[in-house]
């Protein structure tokens, strides 16, 4: 019994499919080959947006480090590495590849969306949010007693509308 022979890739270069992709413009973010590709939303968090960053990500948010073994290629070969079992990018491996089940990114975003809808056209929700944003602002910035502010905002008769106006492309 014989064993099918690999083909062996071609080299090409990194112009060359600069000028193959049809992008010649922007690359934009290349993808990461997932070992599971249909399981996981991936996504690289920069760890140095603050000291507790990737604490919130993991114990506040649900994502958890992606391994060399999610991966359906060598880290190296889209510009990670491998970094105390993370995998990694940048100098110091500040750029942390991390992952989470589809089914529950899902669920966060569509918990997400609706918060945002009933914030954003509530007009119920729309006044205490307003409110309660002055009284933070005000309180944070040493400005005085925010609660004053937030108080005028709720009792103020407030409508937020939106309006589109369409415009034909063909003028």
């Amino acid at each position: 019994m014989s064993r099918p022979v690999a083909k062996a890739k071609v080299p090409i270069s990194v112009i060359e499919r600069r000028i193959k992709s049809g992008r010649i413009f922007s690359q934009g973010s290349q993808p990461i080959p997932l070992v599971e590709p249909d399981r996981w939303s991936i996504r690289i968090v920069n760890t140095q947006i603050s000291d507790s960053r990737l604490w919130e990500m993991q114990a506040d948010k649900g994502w958890i480090h992606v391994a060399s073994t999610d991966l359906a290629v060598k880290p190296e070969e889209v510009g990670f590495r491998e970094q105390d079992g993370r995998v990694v990018r940048g100098t110091h491996g500040h750029e942390v590849l991390m992952k989470m089940e589809r089914t529950d990114y899902a669920a966060v975003q569509k918990a997400k969306d609706q918060t945002n809808r009933e914030l954003t056209f509530s007009q119920k929700a729309l006044r205490p949010a307003i409110a309660n944003v002055a009284a933070q602002s005000v309180d944070a910035g040493g400005l005085g007693d925010g609660g004053q502010g937030a108080d005028f905002l709720s009792r103020a008769q407030l409508h937020v509308a939106d309006s589109l106006e369409r415009v034909r492309l063909d003028e």
